[in-house]
C-alpha cells in the first residue's frame, strides 16, 4: 500500500513540477523582418511559436501579418527594446494562452484587428508597458467587425512612463479581472496615461471597474463617440456618473458628457453618449424614401418631424410605415 500512495504522490508531484515549470522553460521565438506569421522561415530556429513559447515582433519597426489560423501559443510581445508591428487580418485568428503585449520594455508596439479577425487572449492584455519604468507605447486598433477577448486584468499603460492609445470600432470582451486605466491594480496611479476610443458601433464590454475609482488614473479617459457603448455587468450606474464628473469619461469630445442606464442591456450597466436634442423648427420636413416613419435619416433634416413642422409625403409614390 505504502508503495502505491508513493507512486501515486510522485506522479502527481511530477506533474504539478511539469505545470509549474512550463512557463520558465518557454523558448523566446523572434520574427525575423516583415512577413505572415505562419511563414515558419520567417522565425528564427525556422519553426512557428507553438503553445509552449513566447513570440516576439521586435526586428527594427518590422510588420508581421497573420489572415489564417495561428498555431497556439503562449506569450505574445509586440516590440521588445525594438519597435514592430502585428496585423491580424479577415480570416486570422490568435489565440494566445498566456499574455499578450502591445509595447514592452522601452519599445513601440502596434497592433490592428481587422474586420473578420479574432485574437483570444487567457490572461492579461497589456497595452503601453507592463509596470517596468521604461518608456513603452502602445497601440491596439479593433476595426468595426474585429473582435479581442481577455479572460483577465486589462492594464493598459501599468508603468511609470507607458502611453496607451486603445481604438475600438469592433467589440472588446472582457471576462474576468478588471480595467486598469494608467494603474496596474486598478488603485494607485502608475504614472503612464491611458487614452481609450470606443468609436461609433464599437463596444468595450468590461467584466469590472472600481468602485472607489482607481480602475482609471489621472491623465487616463474614455472617450465614447456615436453610437458605440461600454458596458458592465451589474449595477454600476453611481460608479460612472463620479467617474464621469472626475473627467474620466467623453462623450463625442465633450468631457463628462456621457449617461448610464441599466435598460439599454438588461443586468447591464451602459454607458453612452447623450445625445443632444433636435432643434424644432416650423416647417416643412420632406420623406426622402420608402421607410418607417421612425427612421430619422430618411427626413430631410435627419430628424423624425417635430410638434412645430410639417411632415411631406411625396417621394415618387414612396410608401412609409408606422408600426
Amino acid at each position: 500500500m505504502w508503495s502505491r500512495n508513493f507512486l501515486i504522490s510522485t506522479c502527481i508531484s511530477l506533474t504539478l513540477l511539469a505545470c509549474l515549470a512550463s512557463h520558465t522553460d518557454a523558448a523566446d521565438i523572434r520574427y525575423m523582418s516583415n512577413g505572415d506569421w505562419n511563414t515558419a522561415s520567417g522565425w528564427v530556429g525556422g519553426a512557428i511559436p507553438g503553445d509552449m513559447d513566447r513570440a516576439i515582433l521586435n526586428w527594427g519597426g518590422n510588420t508581421v501579418t497573420l489572415a489564417a489560423q495561428a498555431p497556439d501559443v503562449l506569450d505574445v510581445r509586440i516590440g521588445q527594446d525594438e519597435n514592430s508591428n502585428l496585423q491580424v487580418n479577415a480570416g486570422g485568428t490568435l489565440n494566445v494562452l498566456n499574455r499578450l503585449y502591445v509595447g514592452h520594455n522601452n519599445s513601440t508596439g502596434t497592433m490592428t484587428v481587422a474586420s473578420g479577425a479574432v485574437v483570444n487572449v487567457t490572461d492579461i492584455l497589456w497595452v503601453g508597458g507592463n509596470g517596468s519604468p521604461q518608456a513603452v507605447t502602445g497601440t491596439l486598433t479593433i476595426e468595426a467587425g474585429g473582435t479581442v477577448n481577455v479572460g483577465n486584468h486589462l492594464w493598459w499603460s501599468a508603468g511609470a512612463a507607458g502611453v496607451a492609445t486603445v481604438n475600438i470600432s469592433g467589440n472588446l470582451n472582457q471576462t474576468g479581472g478588471i480595467l486598469g486605466l494608467g494603474t496596474i491594480d486598478a488603485s494607485n496611479p502608475s504614472g503612464g496615461v491611458a487614452t481609450v476610443n470606443v468609436n461609433d458601433g464599437g463596444v468595450l464590454a468590461l467584466n469590472n471597474i472600481s468602485g472607489s475609482g482607481g480602475s482609471i488614473q489621472p491623465g487616463s479617459i474614455i472617450n465614447i463617440f456615436g453610437s458605440g457603448q461600454v458596458t458592465i455587468p451589474g449595477d454600476f450606474v453611481s460608479v460612472i456618473g463620479t467617474y464621469a464628473g472626475n473627467g474620466y469619461f467623453a462623450g463625442d469630445g465633450v468631457v463628462g458628457n456621457v449617461q448610464a442606464d441599466l435598460t439599454t442591456n438588461p443586468g447591464f450597466t451602459t454607458v453612452t453618449v447623450v445625445q443632444a436634442a433636435p432643434v424644432c423648427m416650423a416647417g416643412n420636413v420632406r420623406y426622402m424614401n420608402s421607410g418607417d416613419w421612425l427612421t430619422a435619416s430618411n427626413w430631410q433634416t435627419g430628424n423624425v418631424p417635430c410638434e412645430l413642422e410639417t411632415a411631406i409625403l411625396n417621394w415618387g409614390n414612396n410608401t412609409v410605415t408606422l408600426n
